[in-house]
Parts: structure tokens; sequence; C-alpha cells
């Protein structure tokens, strides 16, 4: 009678087991569908004189990344990935690009104002340190003068 018990408790243990494993498969598909379905896609785009941006997004949360690129009077543009965190109304990152035509890649730190449906480019003091750049702290952001105020695009 004791084995019966034991083959018993071996078999109660595995389906335990395996309940928790579907749980935390099950747990982890509809998480990881909740994170997909948070994720927000977002197009702007931004034209002062003759040059022109181009900003695509991806929010998750209070993240985003995507590509950003500048033209400038239609002869070379700046191009690159942006990433970073949102922090109520301001979206603060870094700008990964190249150069057109260089070969070198280049990494600055970048910051938009959400304002009224618009990204506005805000503008301050970088500093770097260790080859990371930076905004430099106890300074402002200006976003009274913006290069580019970006609207969203469909």
């Amino acid at each position: 009678m004791r084995n019966i018990t034991k083959s018993m408790k071996a078999k109660l243990f595995f389906l335990f087991k395996m309940a928790a494993v579907s749980v935390l498969v099950c747990g982890c598909s509809s998480e990881s569908d909740d994170i997909e379905k948070k994720r927000v896609r977002l197009s702007y785009v931004a034209v002062k004189g003759a040059d022109t941006a181009v900003l695509k997004l991806v929010v998750t949360g209070s993240q985003f990344k995507g590509q950003y690129e500048v033209n400038y009077h239609s002869s070379f543009k700046d191009s690159g990935d942006v990433k970073g965190v949102i922090k109520g109304d301001t979206l603060l990152g870094d700008y990964n690009f190249q150069h057109y035509g260089m070969e070198k890649w280049d990494r600055v730190p970048i910051t938009f104002l959400k304002r009224d449906g618009k990204l506005i480019l805000g503008a301050g003091t970088v500093e770097t340190y260790f080859s990371k750049s930076y905004f430099k702290a106890g300074t402002q952001v200006d976003y009274s003068d913006p290069k580019f105020v970006f609207l969203k695009i469909d």
C-alpha cells in the first residue's frame, strides 16, 4: 500500500508541475500580448525652411525607439535610430546617426516635448564623458526656439 501512495504522490507532483508550467506559459503569453497591444506606432514630420525631418517611433509603455532622419536643403541628410524613455510630457533619449556619405556614427542626446499633439525638439548644453554625450546636469533644455516642431501624420 505504501508503494501505491508514493506512486500516486509522484503522479500528483508531476501533474502539479505541469499545471504550474502551463500557468507560467499562459501568463507570459498574455503578458506579451498585453505589451503588444500597448505598443503604439507614431509618425511625425517637421519642416523648417529648406530642412525636413521625419521621425517614426514605436512607443511601448514608458519607452520609445524608432528612426529619425533630417534632410538638409535636399542635399545631404543625417539618419539613424532614436531610443529612450518617456517621463511625463518629455521624451529623453539618444540619437545614434550617420552623416550622409560618412562612415563614422555619432551618438548625441535628444529630447522632445509633447505639446498639443506635436513634438518639439529641445536644445541644451551637451557634455561628453567617457565617449558618452548627455545633456549637462543642472542646465535647462530649451524648447522656446526649436529647430523642428513635429506634426503627427497617419
